[in-house]
């Protein structure tokens, strides 16, 4: 969780930066951090940290938990990510979109984008199974092994993909992830080819996924949806109707866009 600084840097820019590596630091797996762990990670000094942090609580883009001794993401950054996530195509629409697919599969539905390497969800409808995977608005997954991440991949230039993948062998997750861009790339290929992508247990063991594309979006920036399922329901009859869902969740938001 470490993260390198830029050395020249007067004074308001390094505060700025500082405060920005601090929101960095929340993610799905650290939702609440100390104001010692944010320390560690920065490698900065604790009264620093103490300063930015509480600049940060003023402002309303980090809040405290009611022992005011861990930290987590305050009500500012939602007004900021309502426009960022409305822009993105995350509307009530997609909301809605979303939980008809929930619904009617039991299995969790979702919508995501594309930053670097990484999967960042953007809405989801949770399934009704005691199995159904979760997913939070924010979270991110490594575009590699996941469907929705090699769907999103499939939407770029190949050499674009393979850049943003960045330095191989890529993270293994499992025994079935794909490390090398000599076998990902293919994959992606076939991908652009069928317009469907899974991930069978490469991101974790037990879970499959399958996404299919979003049509290109006016900002450039690529999206897909994606059902996740427990492997233990995924049949090859269960990816095929998944696939017929997905696309026809795909083609009713780009038609309601065209309106």
């Amino acid at each position: 969780m470490r993260k390198e600084r830029p050395a020249a840097e007067n004074g308001q820019v390094r505060a700025l930066t500082r405060g920005l590596d601090v929101l960095a630091l929340f993610d799905a797996e650290h939702t609440e951090l100390a104001q010692s762990e944010i320390a560690q990670a920065l490698a900065l000094p604790l009264p620093t940290v103490h300063r930015l942090c509480g600049t940060l609580v003023r402002q309303g883009f980090l809040a405290k938990d009611h022992g005011h001794r861990r930290l987590r993401l305050g009500p500012e950054i939602l007004r900021l990510a309502g426009p960022l996530l409305a822009a993105l195509g995350a509307t009530e629409l997609a909301r809605a979109v979303l939980r008809e697919l929930a619904e009617a599969t039991g299995e969790t539905a979702s919508l995501a984008t594309l930053v670097g390497s990484e999967v960042v969800y953007l809405d989801s409808a949770p399934g009704a199974g005691m199995l159904a995977p979760r997913a939070s608005t924010g979270m991110r997954v490594p575009a590699h092994c996941t469907a929705l991440g090699k769907c999103l991949l499939a939407q770029l230039d190949p050499e674009q993909a393979r850049r943003q993948l960045g330095a191989e062998p890529y993270p293994g997750r499992t025994a079935t992830t794909m490390t090398s861009w000599a076998a990902l790339g293919p994959a992606l290929a076939e991908i652009r080819q069928h317009g469907v992508a899974v991930s069978h247990e490469e991101y974790e063991q037990g879970l499959l996924a399958v996404a299919v594309a979003m049509p290109a979006q006016p900002s450039g920036q690529p999206m897909a949806i994606d059902l996740c399922i427990p492997a233990v329901r995924g049949t090859d009859e269960v990816v095929a109707a998944s696939t017929k869902r997905l696309r026809d969740a795909a083609a009713e938001l780009t038609a309601s866009r065209a309106r």
